[in-house]
């Protein structure tokens, strides 16, 4: 289970990107839950780890399922959920700072403008479903994206 945030600042929001077997691709901040851990601290904890940013999770954006089955095992074997939460900032600082020990697949971050996020490539493919988490009420709609 993983947990992603949503850091939206200034009408930007930070994406990481990455260079793997997918190829080049950017996801929001975040990773893999431990035992025993609140989501909402994994992710305050991993956004620091990742970025230096300090962070508070406010509300669930929606739930990403892989179901390996459905796609031909294309991003592993592995049933896997990705909740993707938004994030506040808690002091302001938006410098970044890339992680120690670094990521080997991990290439940067950057502040993206919202209006160009459709552009960029996720993975998973959640451009649309961000957006769309951002501007509508919760109540609305069903949080949970069963595609990766």
């Amino acid at each position: 289970m993983s947990v992603k945030a949503a850091i939206v600042h200034d009408e930007r929001i930070l994406l990481m990107s990455y260079d793997d077997h997918s190829g080049f691709h950017y996801n929001l901040p975040g990773g893999k839950a431990v035992a025993g851990e609140p989501l909402r601290d994994a992710v305050s904890r991993k956004v620091e780890e990742e970025t230096g940013l300090r962070v508070r999770a406010s509300r669930l954006l929606f739930v990403v399922e892989y179901v390996p089955e459905q796609y031909n095992s294309e991003f592993g074997n592995v049933h896997k959920t990705q909740h993707n939460f938004l994030a506040e900032l808690l002091d302001g600082n938006t410098t970044l700072r890339a992680s120690d020990p670094p990521d080997p697949v991990q290439r940067g971050f950057e502040w993206v403008p919202l209006k160009e996020l459709p552009d960029k490539y996720l993975l998973p493919r959640v451009n649309q479903q961000i957006l769309t988490a951002l501007a509508a009420d919760p109540a609305d709609r069903d949080v949970l994206v069963d595609r990766w």
